[in-house]
């Protein structure tokens, strides 16, 4: 008699046990996934970012809603960049000529320079942003400089060179990224915002860039 009081028991309490199981089961959340990060895609919206400038003053890409964005990514030391050469797109007069066609185009455009040298040159962001302001007041730089001190932008961005160029149209979404020009009479970057200020379609969309690769963490 008590061997099948014993046995009832075990199979009532394993009966129990059964159906509390399936209840938590069914009542459990699912686990949480975290999302992947966004990344730079033609006709989607480009990966938000914010970043200080060489002040010390934030900038974010929400910032400009409504506004053309041409982010250019930048090395003070790469001879297509800010280095001084024959090839440098900053020394040679290139961006300067750049911003004034720009403007002509839509007043409102925004230029971003961005500097992902961090890791590349082994420098703090402390150390990137002192010779950037150097470099700025010796070639004239105007527009904002912004330091991507953990090359996060540079990743989400798939910036390959400096320069490499974006182009972002008012709603936010990319419609450019490439070289800065053919490196001969067109100049991508132009051409991209041109066609977005008219409604058009960029073409192309993507060019191959060219210049000092990009290293990032």
């Amino acid at each position: 008699m008590r061997r099948t009081i014993s046995l009832a028991a075990v199979l009532g309490f394993a009966t129990l046990a059964g159906a509390v199981s399936v209840a938590t089961a069914i009542s459990a959340p699912p686990a949480a996934t975290a999302s992947a990060p966004a990344v730079a895609k033609i006709g989607e919206k480009a990966p938000a970012f914010t970043m200080k400038d060489l002040e010390g003053n934030e900038h974010s890409l929400a910032d400009f809603k409504g506004r053309i964005v041409v982010l250019e990514w930048f090395c003070p030391t790469c001879p297509y960049s800010g280095g001084k050469s024959r090839n440098s797109i900053h020394t040679t007069g290139q961006v300067k000529k750049l911003h004034e066609d720009l403007k002509k185009v839509d007043e409102d455009v925004v230029y971003l320079t961005i500097d992902s040298s961090t890791h590349k040159m082994r420098m703090s962001a402390e150390d990137l942003t002192k010779k950037d302001a150097d470099l700025a007041k010796t070639l004239g730089i105007k527009t904002p400089i912004l330091i991507d001190a953990d090359t996060s932008v540079a990743k989400a961005y798939k910036a390959k060179t400096t320069p490499h160029c974006y182009v972002i149209d008012g709603d936010g979404v990319l419609r450019y990224m490439g070289a800065f020009s053919d490196q001969a009479e067109t100049n991508y970057v132009l051409k991209a915002v041109t066609a977005v200020k008219n409604g058009k379609t960029v073409s192309p969309a993507e060019t191959r860039p060219f210049g000092c690769g990009v290293k990032v963490k």
